[in-house]
């Protein structure tokens, strides 16, 4: 897929996101039961994690540096003391482990802060991703990974919001 294809494609992804969001609006955001036990507010904190975590591999691959995933129990524990984020492709983590640890990290931090935060964390992945050549994005399988950690989840999560809500909020 060409960039400038995957950059419509993500941003039509996370204009349905923003949509879902605005269709719970703020007074349900903590209610629970939206996808599993989370509520709305447990989502973004999930794929705001997720999306950080993305947007620091981009940052790397664009500075000529790439870091495997962990392999090691120090490893695993050094990587969540440097960035403070799970490795989401370590082979140590099972990622229902890894999205529980996000969400619980995140709880107490107030939603407009988490709003703000992941807005320019989406930003910085978009500007990444047209900073990088076609063979960049080719060659470290970047086009499958940027979207199992963006538009997959958006797409996921907007029904799932969808689906619990079966109306939008009053304004």
């Amino acid at each position: 897929m060409r960039k400038s294809q995957f950059l419509v494609r993500m941003a039509n992804a996370r204009e349905g996101w923003e949509h879902a969001l605005n269709f719970v609006g703020s007074i349900r955001l903590g209610i629970t039961g939206v996808s599993g036990h989370w509520s709305t507010r447990d989502i973004l904190a999930h794929i705001l994690s997720r999306e950080q975590y993305i947007a620091d591999r981009l940052h790397e691959i664009q500075h000529g540096e790439t870091l495997p995933p962990c392999q090691t129990k120090e490893e695993l524990e050094t990587f969540y003391a440097d960035f403070g984020y799970p490795d989401y492709e370590s082979p140590l983590l099972a990622e229902a482990d890894a999205n529980e640890w996000a969400v619980r990290k995140l709880k107490y931090t107030p939603f407009i802060e988490l709003i703000e935060i992941e807005l320019r964390v989406y930003d910085s992945i978009y500007e990444s991703i047209k900073m990088l050549t076609e063979e960049q994005l080719s060659e470290n399988n970047l086009v499958k990974r940027i979207a199992r950690y963006t538009i997959e989840q958006y797409r996921h999560h907007a029904a799932d919001i969808r689906k619990h809500f079966k109306t939008p909020v009053i304004r």
